[in-house]
């Protein structure tokens, strides 16, 4: 950000320079156990955490919306992408560009991003241009104008963007599992939208959106860094006050039903590995069995002393193979990924759903301390920065408290092998499994149906 860098005297354990923490030795646990913010309530009901660290002069500043795909009805699907392009495109103040432009020009960085329960935009500035940054992602919030002419060049430059998407094996892949995996729930849609669909999406359309959604009580405000408390509260109190204060009425579709069959779905096209992703239903985030799951995950499939690669991919069944789990806001994917020679697929297939079954048996505990390990060190990186730290109290306030954080690592660093044992026989049965294979268009079919694969992958 141009900032020259000030030698600092680290006598915390948590030590800044720039925008980035050094951490000499210590566990997670232990920096967290000093990791503190304040949280307040407006009076329209926008939630505000300030987290005051003066160990660096530098401050994020990040809005997390409580809206993105899952809020979309069928007739407007990708239209909290399309809000996300256009929310720093010009306000009665400021036009197109100026956002961006002052944001530089005070020595910060801002963007954007949009997931399926979510939409979060932030800044990083240095602390002495606080008060200019917060004018700026204020005024984007409270009086962005959505221009026509300037959403209908965003409109081309997203419809390009989701032609290539159509073109990204691993995104056609993981978004047709998901497909397959659920029935009506509105994860199985394309969620960045049809050429189709965006064309028909109006300035009315984005607007309508951005007044339904973008509302203070389904907003997470956070300042981390180098500021004063009560100075940054103020300041937010003046600017924020008159954000519209109703609440959302929010629909995110019908509920799944559940379901217990083997599902298969075979997609050819220009490739040249054959690519599988296989799912289970889970849980979403507060579920009590997700840390085990996610903790599973990377016993399974994170790293080279993972089952999934000393099993499959070091056995030269596949040329890369992970595993992970995924939990928005209601509901939890856990999945595999692999890239496999077309003429192995079988085999692959069936060595995976093989390793996955042996940790119905038994998780020993090198492994799960190795796994603990991973994602506390995970944990630790993604607070290195003030927009790390900021990300972080954003995403885990905006499901209750940004304290369930502290409390989720905790209970992944007290898991059991007896509890992921567990959390796989109830969840990874290949009866409840969705595969899907995207192979090379001049390769033979693999199956003609579902039972053929399940029975092959039985014997």
């Amino acid at each position: 950000m141009g900032l020259a860098e000030r030698q600092l005297s680290c006598t915390r354990p948590l030590c800044m320079r720039g925008n980035i923490a050094y951490v000499a030795a210590m566990s997670m646990t232990q920096v967290l156990q000093d990791f503190t913010a304040s949280t307040t309530t407006l009076d329209n009901g926008l939630t505000v955490v300030i987290r005051e660290d003066h160990s660096a002069p530098v401050v994020a500043i990040v809005t997390h919306v409580n809206a993105g795909y899952f809020d979309e009805p069928d007739h407007w699907v990708g239209i909290s992408h399309v809000l996300e392009h256009m929310y720093f495109k010009g306000t009665p103040t400021r036009g197109p560009g100026a956002i961006a432009q002052q944001t530089k020009a005070a020595g910060g960085y801002l963007n954007a991003s949009t997931i399926y329960d979510h939409t979060s935009y932030y800044t990083v500035l240095p602390s002495e241009a606080f008060a200019e940054g917060l004018d700026i992602q204020s005024d984007a919030l409270l009086n962005s104008l959505v221009d026509e002419g300037e959403l209908a060049k965003e409109l081309e430059v997203i419809i390009q963007e989701a032609k290539r998407k159509l073109d990204t094996p691993s995104a056609v892949a993981r978004e047709t599992v998901y497909e397959l995996l659920f029935d009506v729930h509105r994860i199985r849609r394309w969620r960045i939208g049809t050429e189709a669909g965006l064309r028909k999406l109006g300035r009315q359309d984005v607007v309508d959106f951005f007044h339904g959604w973008y509302r203070a009580p389904s907003i997470v405000l956070v300042i981390a860094g180098d500021v004063d408390e009560e100075s940054a509260l103020a300041a937010v109190r003046a600017r924020y006050g008159k954000l519209r204060d109703k609440a959302v009425q929010r629909d995110r579709g019908a509920d799944e039903p559940p379901h217990s069959e083997f599902r298969w779905r075979e997609l050819s096209g220009d490739v040249k590995q054959t690519r599988i992703e296989i799912g289970w239903r889970t849980q979403p985030l507060l579920h009590a069995d997700t840390a085990a799951l996610d903790v599973l995950a990377v016993v399974l499939g994170q790293g080279r002393a993972s089952r999934l690669y000393r099993e499959v991919r070091d056995a030269g069944l596949v040329s890369a193979v992970s595993a992970h789990h995924y939990t928005p806001s209601e509901l939890g994917v856990f999945g595999i990924t692999a890239e496999v020679d077309p003429r192995e697929t079988r085999a692959a297939l069936a060595a995976i759903f093989g390793t996955v079954a042996s940790a119905t048996e038994n998780i020993t505990y090198d492994e799960i301390s190795r796994a603990q390990s991973i994602v506390e060190a995970r944990m630790l990186r993604g607070i290195e920065t003030m927009e790390g730290q900021a990300h972080f109290i954003a995403e885990w306030q905006s499901v209750g408290d940004w304290r369930l954080g502290l409390d989720y690592l905790e209970e992944v660093m007290t898991l059991q092998p007896s509890q992921l044992v567990e959390v796989a026989r109830k969840y990874l049965q290949t009866d409840r499994a969705a595969v899907l294979a995207y192979r090379p268009a001049d390769t033979p079919q693999i199956a003609a149906e579902p039972a053929e694969v399940r029975t092959w992958l039985g014997a």
